[in-house]
C-alpha cells in the first residue's frame, strides 16, 4: 500500500495489488485552509458525524473538481458505520466509532480522522495488529490533548505513526501544537520526513520502537 498526504487532514491510500484508492476527509482540509490537492480516488471517506447518513456529499459540497473518479464510474462515498469491501480493501467503521480500519490482506491501517478532545480512548482498544496509525497530533480544541493521544497510541501500538493536524508555517493553521512540540513532548527519536510511505505488510519485531513519519 502506498500512502501520500494530500491535505491538512487528507491522505491518499492506494492498494498495492488492485490500485484501488481511498482519500480521507477532503472537506476539513479545505475548510481549515490547510490546502487540498486535486485527487483521483475510487473511495472517499468522511469521519464528521454530521455527515452520517448523507448522500452525494462530493456533489452537494461542490467537491467535484477536487475529488475526481479514478478507476470506477463514480467515487464511492463512505460516511456511516458499516463494513465495505471494495477492490481488495476492507473498510470498517464501528457504530460508535469516529475512525476507520482499512485492511489490505494482513496489513491494517487505522485512520483516526476528526476525533476531538472528548474522544473516548477506550474505543481504540483491541483493534488487532496495526501497522500504520494516521492520527492528529496538534492538541487544541479540535483534536485530543497529548494525555489522551498518548493513551491512543499505546492502545493501538502501531509500527508506524503518520501524524497530521498540527500547526506549521505552510498550512497557516493557528491554535494547534507544532511538529517540534509534538516530538519533544513524546520524546520520539525514530522520526523522518518522507514524500510518501510504501508498505507491503505487517512488520513483526521483537522489540518495537514506533517509527514516526511526517509526509510532505
Amino acid at each position: 500500500m502506498k500512502i501520500k498526504q494530500v491535505g491538512f487532514t487528507s491522505f491518499l491510500l492506494t492498494s498495492g495489488t488492485t490500485n484501488t484508492s481511498i482519500v480521507t476527509d477532503p472537506l476539513y482540509s479545505i475548510d481549515s485552509k490547510g490546502g487540498f490537492s486535486k485527487t483521483k480516488a475510487d473511495i472517499c471517506i468522511f469521519t464528521d458525524s454530521k455527515l452520517i447518513g448523507k448522500e452525494d456529499i462530493i456533489k452537494s459540497k461542490k467537491l467535484d473538481k477536487k475529488v475526481v473518479v479514478d478507476n470506477r464510474k463514480k467515487v464511492m462515498e463512505i460516511c456511516s458505520p458499516g463494513e465495505f469491501e471494495v477492490g481488495g480493501l476492507m473498510i470498517r467503521r464501528g457504530l460508535k466509532e469516529p475512525f476507520y480500519l482499512i485492511d489490505e490482506k494482513e496489513l491494517r491501517v487505522v485512520y483516526l480522522g476528526l476525533v476531538d478532545k472528548d474522544f473516548d480512548v477506550d474505543l481504540t482498544k483491541d483493534l488487532g495488529d496495526v501497522e500504520v496509525l494516521i492520527a492528529p497530533v496538534g492538541d487544541g480544541e479540535r483534536f485530543p490533548a497529548y494525555e489522551k493521544l498518548e493513551k491512543i497510541i499505546s492502545n493501538i501500538d502501531p509500527n508506524v505513526l503518520l501524524p497530521y493536524g498540527y500547526s506549521s508555517k505552510e498550512n497557516g493553521v493557528e491554535g494547534l501544537k507544532t511538529k517540534d512540540e509534538f516530538i519533544k513532548h513524546f520524546g520520539f527519536t525514530n522520526v523522518s520526513d518522507e514524500n510518501y510511505l510504501n508498505i507491503k505488510g505487517r512488520t513483526e519485531t521483537e522489540q518495537k520502537f514506533i517509527k514516526v513519519i511526517f509526509l510532505n
